[in-house]
Parts: structure tokens; sequence; C-alpha cells
């Protein structure tokens, strides 16, 4: 799923293999490209801001995607499918890159970048760790939001997408329904979404776990009706139309509930991450350690 740390892996790929090299030939067959001409310009960075990928060239042009859910970058070999489904070919001096079904494109002079990511909020695997503290904040602009709401609002925090709204909220033991300013330890929930989600972009896949590192493994996400890994308790889902944010999600009405005091659970995040790599992110010294007393 091409959430921030997908993104970032992608930059990172598309600069060890690409930069540098100049474009000789370029194919256009999305409307919106109409004009947009890259050929005999050098690609000098590959760079991702939340979901947003920047490949910015020589001829102080960028050109911007945003893959939503099924957009995909293929890099390498000429991409074989259709040709009205390759809306964008770039072809390097070492291969192609062919954006396939990406929803979202466009062209702006490299200077004018803010005018399509202005608007997000700090970038979560951006190349500077970013602060817990001023994450949190920025969750905090609207108190009576859901946190699923907040979470997925790339204008508070760029980068988490679904997958990490149902997987950090269960982590933290919090449900996603509950308001912001109703959970204590906002920022310990945060730091382990933030850990979870760097890691994820460092290493690979999406695991949330730490079980069957190599692939992406995951807690409670689209396993509504199951039980809950936790604690046996049938998991709760709800559809897009029954969100307040419009996302399918899962959580556990026992682990998650729904009323009373809430919080992020440090012990319970600790237990969680214990077998995952992101239990070593600075990011984590924000999430309190258990007194083993």
């Amino acid at each position: 799923m091409p959430e921030g740390d997908t993104i970032r892996r992608l930059a990172d790929r598309v600069s060890a293999r690409f930069v540098g090299e100049t474009c000789r030939r370029s194919t256009m067959r999305d409307p919106r490209m109409v004009g947009a001409d890259f050929e005999g310009a050098r690609l000098l960075e590959a760079d991702a801001i939340g979901k947003n990928l920047l490949l910015r060239f020589s001829n102080e042009v960028t050109l911007h995607s945003h893959l939503r859910m099924h957009g995909t970058w293929q890099l390498g070999r000429r991409a074989q499918v259709p040709e009205w489904k390759r809306r964008v070919e770039l072809r390097m001096e070492s291969g192609w890159m062919t954006a396939i079904d990406v929803p979202i494109l466009g062209t702006v002079a490299t200077r004018d970048e803010g005018d399509v990511v202005g608007h997000l909020g700090p970038d979560l695997c951006g190349p500077v760790p970013p602060d817990v503290s001023v994450l949190t904040e920025s969750l905090r602009h609207d108190p009576s939001a859901p946190l699923g709401t907040a979470i997925l609002d790339q204008r508070r925090i760029a980068g988490f997408g679904n997958l990490y709204a149902v997987e950090v909220a269960f982590i933290a033991g919090v449900s996603p329904f509950r308001r912001i300013d109703e959970i204590e330890r906002l920022d310990q929930l945060v730091a382990a979404g933030t850990a979870l989600i760097r890691t994820n972009a460092r290493r690979g896949p999406q695991n949330t776990t730490g079980r069957q590192l190599t692939t992406s493994h995951h807690w409670i996400y689209g396993r509504a009706r199951r039980p809950c890994p936790w604690c046996s308790t049938t998991l709760s889902g709800a559809g897009e139309d029954e969100t307040p944010w419009g996302r399918v999600t899962t959580w556990c009405p026992s682990c998650q509930p729904a009323e009373g005091p809430t919080g992020a659970d440090p012990a319970r995040i600790r237990r969680a991450l214990a077998l995952h790599p992101a239990r070593r992110d600075p990011a984590m010294d924000h999430v309190a350690t258990p007194d083993p007393g």
C-alpha cells in the first residue's frame, strides 16, 4: 500500500538507479501532461514528501506524482502493460521509468514545489527525523476530531495512511473513534507510529508486528471478525461509509474501548514492538519504559 514509507523507498530506488542520468525519450499519455517534455534533461534528484513523489530534472521542472491506492512506478525494463495504462514513460540511459495507472500527475517549476506539497504537515519519512513533540501538537490541531480522522489528515502529519491508522491505534490500545482531546499520552502513540513507519521506510515491507519481517505482517489490519491476537475478542470492523474519516477500519472492542478513560499504553506499545526493529528507533525514547516493579 503506497503510504509514506512506500514512497520514500520508491524515491530511494529511483535515486540509486537513475539520478545523474539523462532522459533520452519522454512520452506522455495523460491529458494533464500535454506539452511536458524531459528529453535531454538530467535527473538531479528523486524525493518523497508524505505520499508525494518528486522527480527533479536539470530543466528546473519537477515531475510530481501521487499513487493513491493503485498507481505504480515501474523501474528498469520497459513496461508491457497496455499503452493507455502507461501514462508517463521516461527512457533513461540505463532503463525505463514508467508511471502505470498513476491517478495524480503533473509538472511544476522546481522553485514552486510548494504549490503542490506546501500544505502538508511534517514529513514522517524525510531524511531528518521529525520531532515527536511537534507531530503531537500538529495532531491536536482539531481536538474534537476522532483519532482516525486526525492521523489520516496529511495537513497535520504527512505520511500515515489507513494501514498505520489501524495498526498504530491497536498497538497503543486506543480506539480510532476516540477524540484527540480524550487521549492521554498521545505523544507516545505518535512516537510508536513514527518509529514504525520510519523503520519500514528504511528496511522494506510494511511490517507492524516484528514477526515474519520479510513480509507485510500486521496485527489486525484487514482482519475484522477474526479473534484479536491479544485477547481473542472478535475484532470489529466498519466500512468507508461508517467512519467519519471515510476509510475501512478494524479495532478490538476490548483492547480499544470506546468509553471510559483512555490513553496510549506504553507497556503495551513496548510489548507490541518487542520483536520489531522499530523498538530501536530514536522516536521510541518518547515511550515510557515500564517499571519492572
